[in-house]
């Protein structure tokens, strides 16, 4: 027989059933999350309880994340590469192992194409390198730039002489103000007659190099001629005696071909390190710096010049006789007009030998 919970005499039975029935149903809940993989109870406080455990974990986790998920993104697999990455010994190392790979790739590629790079040491190859060129022209500037002689062509100046004349535009282009001194040198050369202008006058190669540089912008006044000169040695120490010594212009800037360059470097070292006249006195004080250009030459007498060179400049180099004998301004002029037979009197007693015809090409 039926009867309401209000009813005093079944209400004590009434309320056990309630209980019972509670309990069943929790037991059954429970029950149901643990086959199910939910990972924690159903149970209001203990639900409560892992929740908040889940917040302290992981702050940023929102409180209504499932308990898998939650799981997983606090002490997960993703967590544990995100914590690797966060410490410092762990990217060095990850890094270095980077590095390490690449610098294994680039020594094993460097040793494949090495062998295949000219040497500078191959005569044969040596005008292929990249001329030396100083970064910059000094904060200073230069007091002069220094043009050595290559030859003389009717038209003008030749290819390899006009890349000097250019490099020599451009340093003066670019020095600071006050501007340096273009200085242009020789006469000709002994292996060639100079060309004739309209009058039938000789044009020195002096000359026609300065030409060329007043038709590119350099003003006449920045431009010192030195037309007594023949060749290298003749064109060092007449630059000094003519013109760096008497104005005091004393860093210099010196400007030729590759080819030309080692007996070049040789030669104007010695001329403008060597005291006046006596070996007591202190060397000059000079500073020299040495602009390498392209050869321009075409490659059969490129290989002729370069033959000579090779012949011609150990002469000129650091312990040999040619410095022995020049160790002051005084024995290099004395040397000059006794021994160099582009300038020495006996020479007018000896026949003159035609050069090499593809040397010849080079001047």
């Amino acid at each position: 027989e039926s009867c309401s919970p209000s009813h005093a005499q079944c209400a004590p039975a009434h309320r056990q059933t309630q209980t019972a029935g509670r309990r069943k149903a929790d037991a059954m809940r429970v029950s149901a999350g643990t086959e199910h993989g939910a990972g924690y109870a159903t149970e209001g406080g203990r639900h409560r309880r892992m929740r908040e455990d889940w917040s302290r974990l992981n702050p940023t986790l929102p409180p209504e994340t499932p308990g898998r998920a939650k799981r997983h993104l606090a002490g997960g697999r993703g967590s544990r590469y995100l914590r690797l990455l966060s410490k410092p010994l762990y990217l060095l190392g990850v890094f270095s192992g980077l590095g390490g790979s690449c610098l294994c790739q680039l020594l094993f590629f460097g040793s494949l194409v090495g062998p295949a790079l000219p040497s500078a040491d191959d005569p044969s190859t040596a005008h292929q390198i990249v001329p030396h060129r100083p970064p910059h022209v000094p904060p200073g500037g230069y007091h002069a730039i220094v043009v050595p002689a290559g030859g003389q062509a009717v038209d003008g100046p030749p290819a390899h002489v006009a890349a000097r004349l250019e490099e020599a535009i451009r340093l003066y282009e670019r020095s600071p103000v006050p501007k340096p001194f273009v200085i242009t040198t020789a006469w000709g050369t002994p292996h060639k007659p100079c060309p004739h202008d309209a009058g039938g006058f000789e044009r020195h190669e002096a000359a026609d190099n300065a030409l060329y540089l007043t038709r590119r912008g350099v003003p006449p006044d920045a431009i010192l001629e030195e037309s007594a000169s023949l060749e290298t040695v003749g064109n060092a120490l007449f630059t000094r005696l003519l013109h760096t010594d008497p104005r005091g212009l004393r860093t210099l800037a010196v400007v030729n071909n590759r080819f030309h360059m080692p007996r070049t470097r040789a030669v104007f070292g010695h001329v403008f390190r060597v005291p006046p006249t006596s070996e007591s006195e202190p060397e000059a004080a000079y500073e020299l710096e040495y602009y390498e250009v392209e050869d321009h030459l075409p490659a059969d007498v490129l290989q002729a010049r370069l033959r000579k060179e090779a012949k011609s400049t150990p002469v000129f180099a650091e312990g040999g006789s040619w410095r022995a004998q020049t160790r002051t301004l005084r024995e290099l002029a004395g040397w000059l007009w006794r021994e160099n037979t582009a300038y020495a009197t006996k020479r007018l007693l000896e026949e003159r030998l035609p050069p090499d015809p593809e040397v010849l090409k080079s001047y």
